[in-house]
């Protein structure tokens, strides 16, 4: 065996071309491989970072949507929360978590922490050991109970210097007393919900809630014994009890169900990364593709020399063997280069767009190089060798020697039809690169039609930045509305600010929903239907430019003792008003559904704005529902405050990087609290449709390497069948054959295999395409214009392959060729 990889080696290192050409072939496929196995292992193959991550699942409320399509929500409310601890034959440690932030206010400057609200049992459900002291207790999760938190080790570390005498210390939050009882380790799971929470304060649950607002995640885990099966039953069978004890929830559809934590965190990925990786395996089959040709080639001008081995005695399996080695270290050392560039190459690619995938941590941090994607690695370049090299040793190792030592200059294979072989790899690669292309202009289209959205909104020289008004001193809606009324004249005070405004919810980035109800109407007619709710200021639609249609928007007169008032978009107006005025009609929001809510008087609606994209670009416009953040009441702005920090927008004149830090200083000045999450719009925007985009990246690169392999194939095949008939040509010349009928001859020859590779290719993605349908958006799966220019292309790209070798047949010297 040493002595076969000895001679291997030795002749590779005589065939310096060859060896680089096969081996960066090699790297390039296997090494685009790995880069998506390495993202698929993250996200799908390996273990959670939590204790038994098996019995750890997710509460999830069941559905239907208008179009009649089964939907979930692993949203809660306080209501459910309390039923599904209650499910004490199948679950345990049912725990609750809100992520957000909170103002450290106990030194010499206010700082903003990240924060997460957990219920008693979190800890023990995600399986988290303290670095010190404990977690909390029932008294201390329980409404009104004593202000008690746990820190992580890094803030600990960051803020208090690790501080061995911490716990039992008093610190203030949000300007009030809170005790240190514990210390956490970060921990990588949590981060899905989030950025890594640097303090966890107890949720305080009402147990006897009846608050129905989903707005906060359910974890639990299985009981031993119980799968998850018989918990899904349990479930589904206490939702009869459920409506019982909430008939006001009676009319809703659906019910309760778990999910495994993994599936929660996955979400609808799974089908994306399957048809990544599907599409980068034909770029490898392209790469085998390519490889198999060089070694085809290579055994024809090997021949002389394996008939002459056959004939002192070597065994047709000897040679085979010989020659499947040569594929098996040519795949080793592609496969070794292709590890190499496929984890380089992601982390890079991951370091730029993560696109929001889960488990891959910051800037992907957390794809990396384990066994998996190392056995991974080493299986997929065995089986490579293997199946580029089986074809050459099977025909390389069949020869005759009689009939070798008899062909001049020792060729043979001179035609298309002793190139057989050589030829179905070349159509076989051009169906594949067909394949891929047609899936990259599917998504680069896709990408395009995203881009042209109209948001409804400017979004030039638009900043976004958020402000947490939380405890005590901004409990009263009027002291919040001071705040943000200081805030926003500040703002407006700088030399170049054009608007500014204040909202619980900036465009794109998602929002609230609550029922409604239109005063004077049957409360069925708007039953089922739930609006986009947002808090604004005034001056919020002057920043986005959004158009009033009718009536007008807030002013600073629209405060706490005003008539009670509401702004609606054009969506809204059109479903529920279609003969109708909606400024004479009033909206009565939330009614029903939780405590915040119970006092909510009718609004007059005083306004019709235009429509806004507010959960996404490929997101169609929601019926929205604007409500002036001065008449709020008091338990909704506490509320709202506790789960979600108060987002300052601003227009300037001119670009507002160079302006943020006299912003964040009037801001200072006028609130005394820090500011976080400073993004253009420009930028939210962009990290809007960050999905595609990387879609339409990856698919563009694995598209444009199978076409530069097929281009390749092309070409060498063409380059060898030229260089071997050059004594055909020559005497084709001699006899009186043109320069330009030659090169036809062989044009005519190469574009024929090209073409049959287009066929076939352009019949295959018609029937694949309609797997790709979930990752489109505004074009068809077989959208005609990418089914006819990918051809032309390819073609355009396969004619020039091979009018290189056409153009050099037709200029052979019949003479040298003769001779």
């Amino acid at each position: 065996m040493a002595v076969v990889v000895k001679y291997s080696i030795r002749l590779f290192l005589q065939n310096p071309g060859f060896t680089i050409t096969a081996v960066a072939a090699l790297a390039l496929g296997i090494g685009a491989t790995i880069a998506i196995f390495s993202i698929v292992n993250t996200v799908l193959l390996k273990p959670l970072p939590v204790s038994d991550p098996n019995r750890l699942v997710m509460l999830v409320t069941t559905g239907v949507s208008d179009t009649g399509e089964s939907e979930s929500d692993i949203d809660a409310s306080p209501a459910k929360f309390a039923h599904w601890r209650a499910q004490s034959s199948v679950l345990q440690e049912v725990s609750a978590l809100l992520a957000g932030v909170v103002n450290y206010t106990g030194g010499d400057a206010v700082e903003q922490w990240r924060s997460m609200q957990v219920s008693v049992d979190f800890f023990r459900c995600w399986g988290l050991k303290m670095v010190r002291g404990r977690t909390f207790t029932r008294e201390e999760d329980s409404p009104n109970g004593p202000s008690a938190i746990v820190i992580s080790e890094g803030l600990w570390a960051r803020r208090f210097a690790s501080d061995p005498q911490i716990l039992g210390k008093t610190i203030s939050l949000d300007g009030e007393p809170h005790v240190v009882i514990g210390i956490l380790p970060e921990t990588v799971a949590l981060r899905e919900f989030g950025p890594p929470p640097e303090v966890f304060v107890p949720f305080q649950l009402d147990p006897d809630s009846r608050g129905q607002g989903n707005y906060f995640k359910v974890a639990a885990r299985l009981k031993p014994g119980v799968t998850l099966a018989q918990a899904k039953e349990r479930l589904q069978a206490s939702v009869a009890e459920f409506r019982t004890k909430f008939p006001e929830t009676s009319g809703e559809k659906g019910g309760f169900t778990v999910t495994p934590l993994r599936e929660a965190l996955v979400g609808d990925i799974r089908p994306l990364l399957l048809i990544l990786l599907s599409a980068v395996g034909l770029v490898l089959l392209i790469a085998c593709a390519n490889v198999a040709n060089l070694l085809l080639v290579r055994a024809a001008g090997r021949r002389r020399e394996i008939a002459i081995r056959a004939a002192v005695g070597a065994t047709r399996r000897q040679i085979m063997h010989q020659l499947l080695t040569d594929s098996l270290l040519l795949s080793t050392a592609g496969g070794a280069l292709g590890l190499l560039l496929g984890y380089y190459g992601i982390r890079a690619l991951l370091a730029v767009n993560t696109a929001d995938l889960p488990l891959v941590g910051e800037n992907g941090s957390a794809v990396n190089i384990d066994w998996r994607v190392a056995g991974f690695a080493l299986a997929v370049s065995l089986i490579t060798g293997i199946a580029f090299g089986l074809i050459p040793a099977l025909q390389g190792s069949r020869v005759d020697l009689n009939s070798v030592l008899q062909t001049s200059r020792g060729r043979s294979g001179t035609g298309f039809r002793q190139n057989k072989a050589r030829a179905v790899l070349v159509v076989s690669e051009t169906s594949l690169a067909v394949i891929l292309l047609v899936g990259s202009a599917l998504l680069i289209r896709s990408f395009l039609a995203l881009y042209r959205v109209d948001p409804a909104f400017d979004a030039k020289n638009v900043v976004t930045m958020r402000t947490s008004l939380t405890g005590p001193k901004y409990s009263k809606s009027a002291t919040a509305a001071y705040t943000i009324r200081a805030g926003l004249e500040h703002l407006r005070a700088l030399p170049g600010v054009a608007a500014a405004g204040a909202t619980c919810c900036v465009p794109l980035q998602g929002g609230y929903g609550l029922p409604f109800e239109i005063v004077g109407r049957p409360a069925a007619a708007t039953s089922d239907s739930d609006g986009g709710w947002s808090i604004v200021s005034p001056g919020f639609f002057d920043v986005f430019r959004i158009p009033v249609k009718r009536g007008r928007t807030f002013t600073d007169q629209d405060d706490g003792r005003a008539p009670q008032v509401v702004v609606i978009n054009e969506r809204m107006a059109r479903q529920f008003w279609k003969d109708g005025d909606p400024l004479r009609d009033r909206i009565v929001i939330g009614k029903g559904l939780m405590k915040e809510f119970k006092d909510e008087p009718p609004r007059q609606i005083i306004g019709i704005v235009g429509d806004v994209r507010s959960a996404a670009l490929n997101v169609e416009p929601l019926p929205m529902l604007y409500v002036p953040q001065a008449q709020l009441l008091d338990v909704q702005n506490a509320w709202f405050a506790r789960n979600g920090p108060m987002a300052w927008v601003l227009r300037t004149r001119a670009d507002p990087r160079g302006m943020l830090p006299s912003i964040r200083e009037q801001l200072r000045q006028a609130t005394s609290l820090p500011v976080s999450n400073v993004l253009s719009m420009e930028e939210v925007v962009s990290l809007s449709t960050g999905m595609q985009r990387f879609n339409m990246l990856l698919m563009t690169v694995f598209g444009c390497a199978a076409l530069l392999l097929a281009a390749i194939g092309i070409y060498g095949l063409m380059d060898y069948t030229v260089e071997q008939r050059t004594q055909e040509i020559g005497i084709r010349l001699a006899l009186g054959a043109e320069a330009n009928q030659v090169r036809n001859l062989v044009v005519r020859q190469g574009m024929s295999l090209a073409l049959a590779g287009v066929t076939v290719g352009v019949g295959a993605a018609w029937g694949l395409a309609l797997l790709m349908q979930s990752l489109l958006f505004g074009v068809k799966p077989r959208d005609p214009v990418v089914f006819l220019v990918i051809p032309v292309v390819l073609s355009g790209v396969a004619l020039l392959a091979v009018w290189i070798p056409a153009t050099r047949a037709g200029r052979v010297n019949p003479i040298d060729a003769l001779r």
